[in-house]
């Protein structure tokens, strides 16, 4: 059974390519096509259980602001006049569906169809261009980066949203990738290796819950940068996690740690200090650390001695956490 992106390509093909080719000639070369941005689609983790809801045939189509003032409405209209039933009837083994999903939010009806290439960069990335300064890669949370360049491009014979994709696809500079994982260890081992003990013996239970779940969010975070990946939200993370080549090791003692209680304190301790453990074996690895201390929060002051920009260097420790 064919997934959500390979669904998305097929109709494309089908039926908006010939469409595009017919009523828009003058202009398809300068319109970009693919799915890209939320759902469990654009990140091919969609399942039986992601058909529930809007749940259907559907691809983005990009093009400049200008281009869309010019014919947005009707490329839209085109766009939702398009023969979804006939192809899924069409294809019904392959889909895995006979209709389209019996209830469809407003939400979908934003995530596909016809978006400016600006609008699509800004709603995920809060800039209308590539990245270019340190502010501006610093700017936004993982989470929606990861939404900015997951999914495919189908076609993009002008390559001007190809061209703004592959500088987010490139990840971080160097010295702004260290200043991030730095930050997000940093708080790891606040939280994690210092005050989720500390936590315990008052027998503050809320706390010390608090303290392992920011411990898993910021050790995770650091994880997906050593992996040149972005963090995608909550619901798939530890999904995205089975695809790890670099510290695929901590995956599991992670996933152990959010089913833990805390009658189990010392047990969770342990795994905290093993995690913390593997992870400086890698930032010695890469030259990063000396791994003198055991201590995640001192490992991250190695790592920031070894950015080259004085600037970020110069930075508070935390400046850049997810």
């Amino acid at each position: 059974m064919w997934n959500g992106l390979t669904i998305s390509e097929a109709f494309f093909e089908e039926y908006g390519l010939p469409m595009l080719e017919r009523d828009f000639a003058e202009y398809k070369d300068q319109i970009a096509a693919g799915l890209s941005g939320q759902t469990s689609e654009c990140f091919g983790y969609d399942d039986y259980i992601s058909r529930d809801h809007d749940y259907a045939p559907g691809f983005c189509l990009w093009l400049p602001e200008e281009v869309k003032k010019k014919i947005g409405d009707d490329l839209q209209k085109a766009y939702d006049d398009l023969p979804v039933q006939d192809f899924i009837l069409n294809h019904r083994a392959d889909v895995g569906m006979a209709e389209p999903s019996r209830i469809m939010t407003g939400a979908r009806s934003h995530r596909v169809g016809v978006h400016s290439i600006e609008e699509f960069f800004y709603e995920h990335t809060g800039m209308t261009h590539a990245p270019v300064t340190t502010e501006d890669w610093l700017a936004t949370p993982q989470m929606h980066l990861s939404e900015a360049v997951n999914g495919m491009v189908f076609r993009d014979v002008s390559g001007e949203f190809s061209s703004i994709r592959k500088v987010w696809e490139g990840f971080y500079p160097e010295d702004i990738l260290k200043k991030k994982v730095a930050a997000d260890l940093a708080m790891a081992g606040k939280t994690g290796q210092f005050n989720y003990d500390r936590s315990i013996k008052r027998g503050d239970i809320g706390a010390a819950y608090c303290c392992v779940t920011e411990f898993i969010y910021k050790i995770s975070a650091a994880l997906f940068l050593l992996n040149g990946r972005y963090m995608p939200y909550y619901k798939w993370r530890f999904r995205a996690m089975k695809e790890f080549t670099t510290l695929s090791c901590c995956v599991e003692p992670l996933l152990k740690l959010s089913q833990m209680s805390e009658e189990v304190s010392s047990d969770k301790i342990n795994l905290i200090e093993e995690i913390s453990g593997l992870v400086i074996k890698e930032l010695v690895g890469r030259g990063w650390s000396s791994g003198h201390s055991d201590y995640l929060l001192d490992n991250a002051k190695l790592v920031v001695k070894t950015i080259n920009n004085s600037e970020i260097a110069s930075w508070n420790i935390f400046v850049g956490e997810d």
